[in-house]
């Protein structure tokens, strides 16, 4: 099975996770065919910002200090302030600042790009938000599904820290790194964490959602991982959240979503082994579509640790279908394929292949054989690379987090909606459902030991519709959200009714239960610790109430 089709970045189409510095707005929200609602809209009101570090004993409170709007003056006066880079309308460099990965948000105007250069410069922005009532967005990778990495006010950028060190057992990853970034910067010291598969992904958003990859169940969610992060919360203070400081908060930056509780700036994690990995293909025809899913949903969540498996399910408008599965294992190549020969479903073709941990997450990145250089979108932009190759690109998608097998009625429902989507998606659309395995370590953590509560999964599914090239909106998106809204509702008697958060969904009804479960109300409580003026606030903030 060729690469190029069945990398988890053509499959999910750079899906998976991240990109919203803020500590607690996802990297992987998504927005309807027509619209948007900005990141950054609720109120602004805090205390005068202090930017001294900070721990627990110095929580914010809240503020009901006047605000004043800002004049040319004033936007002016905080470039100058600044050590990083302030881009507003009329520079040269605005469209490339503003435009997020998807280009069905390029109509958002955001006031000011700030590219911060650290903490103080975070801490010099919300002071700033604050003294003028300008709504903030914190972005990392601009994955945003739903485009709540900008909006009308601010977009603070956290691109321009990048960084990756490790020694010890442990590394120190900038809040702006793109995944791409991370894998090769730890690769040449051996070592990596777990993580997506889309290249230009920022890690944070990917870390405070979660954190489903290829690695994950032999070496948890990225969020699993995390030691300690540096965070700016809404008072302007500096704090490092970890388990003996501000142990609150760092529980909720572990799953409880970004956007929430300040903005990140620097992350550290502990490391795995960077091992030699055996990945491969595998095929069906689509005539044995329910009976693979049966198969594969009672083989890759049980298991051993070492193996990841997706199953993808994909169709495109002209009546085009293919069913695979790509398998990674942190072992030898001779144990994948005794894994695979325990398939209940032998698959039509079987493609095997032995890389280093770097190259087999080029592969799964949809950017097998490029530089790191080339797997950035192209610009000169902090996070972007004049040799960047990746391109930006429109979709719609939805979740779910399925805690039991789908019995043959389900999986038969599941192959008839995709049937559905030549008759019914945009002409020159494609669409899919791409499913991941979870189990082994990802399920030993306690579903409240941190903000992640989805402990009891066996497979979570995307649901993706790539809109037609060049359909930002308008009857091509809205035709993609109808066949995702029936593809979805065809497997509500089947799931959990849970949703994961990195994949956050402006349509969703009853999203907080969906997301965060038995968990969320310690998260309004770390909400209203942290943020008790609401400056972080989107249509699916942690609610203060």
């Amino acid at each position: 099975m060729d690469e190029t089709i069945t990398s988890r970045r053509t499959v999910l189409r750079a899906g998976a996770a991240g990109a919203v510095a803020v500590a607690g707005l996802t990297a992987c929200s998504k927005g309807g065919g027509t619209g948007t609602t900005a990141a950054g809209s609720g109120t602004t009101a805090v205390a005068t910002a202090s930017t001294t570090s900070s721990s627990a004993s110095s929580a914010p409170s809240a503020s009901t200090a006047a605000t004043t709007p800002a004049r040319a003056a004033d936007w002016t006066a905080l470039a100058k302030d600044l050590d990083g880079l302030l881009i507003r309308p009329g520079d040269s460099r605005y469209d490339s600042a503003r435009h997020l990965f998807q280009p069905q948000y390029d109509s958002l105007q955001p006031s000011g790009v700030a590219y911060v250069a650290g903490a103080h410069d975070v801490a010099t922005c919300l002071a700033f938000a604050r003294r003028h009532g300008v709504p903030v967005a914190a972005r990392s990778g601009g994955h945003s599904y739903g485009g709540w990495s900008s909006g009308s006010g601010l977009v603070l950028d956290v691109g321009k820290l990048g960084s990756v060190s490790a020694s010890g057992g442990s590394a120190t990853v900038g809040a702006g790194a793109r995944l791409i970034d991370v894998y090769t910067g730890l690769a040449g010291r051996g070592v990596t964490i777990p993580a997506g598969s889309c290249p230009t992904v920022g890690v944070t958003g990917l870390t405070l959602g979660g954190g489903v990859g290829v690695t994950g169940r032999a070496y948890g969610l990225t969020c699993d991982n995390l030691s300690s992060a540096e965070v700016v919360t809404a008072d302007g203070q500096i704090r490092t959240a970890s388990a003996s400081s501000n142990p609150d908060l760092f529980w909720a930056l572990r799953g409880g979503g970004g956007g929430n509780f300040g903005v990140v700036t620097s992350l550290s994690f502990r490391t795995r082994p960077a091992a030699q990995c055996a990945y491969g293909f595998l095929s069906w025809p689509w005539s044995k579509a329910a009976a693979v899913i049966r198969a594969w949903q009672a083989w890759a969540p049980s298991a051993p640790d070492a193996l990841w498996a997706d199953l993808h399910l994909l169709v495109w408008a002209d009546g085009r279908t293919q069913l695979g599965t790509t398998v990674n294992y942190l072992g030898p190549q001779s144990e994948l394929s005794n894994q695979v020969d325990r398939l209940a479903v032998t698959p039509s073709s079987v493609s095997l292949h032995t890389r280093s941990y770097l190259e087999t997450m080029q592969v799964m990145g949809g950017v097998s054989g490029w530089s790191q250089a080339a797997s950035h979108l192209a610009g000169s932009l902090p996070g972007q690379n004049p040799s960047g190759r990746v391109t930006r690109e429109s979709y719609g998608a939805k979740s779910d987090v399925f805690t039991r097998p789908l019995s043959e009625a389900g999986a038969e429902a599941l192959v008839a909606a995709i049937n559905r989507y030549p008759r019914t998606g945009p002409a020159g659309g494609s669409a899919g459902v791409a499913f991941d395995a979870l189990g082994g370590a990802i399920n030993r953590v306690g579903a409240a030991d941190t903000a992640f509560v989805h402990r009891d999964g066996l497979f979570m599914a995307q649901y993706t519709a790539n809109y037609p090239d060049g359909v930002v909106g308008g009857n091509g998106a809205d035709r993609s959200w109808s066949w995702l809204t029936g593809v979805w509702s065809a497997m509500r008697p089947y799931s959990s009714g849970q949703a994961y958060q990195n994949y956050i969904d402006p349509h969703l009804t009853g999203w907080e239960q969906a997301y965060y479960g038995s968990n969320a109300a310690r998260l309004r409580s770390v909400k209203r610790t942290y943020d008790p003026g609401g400056m972080f606030h989107f249509p699916q903030s942690v609610p203060l109430g």
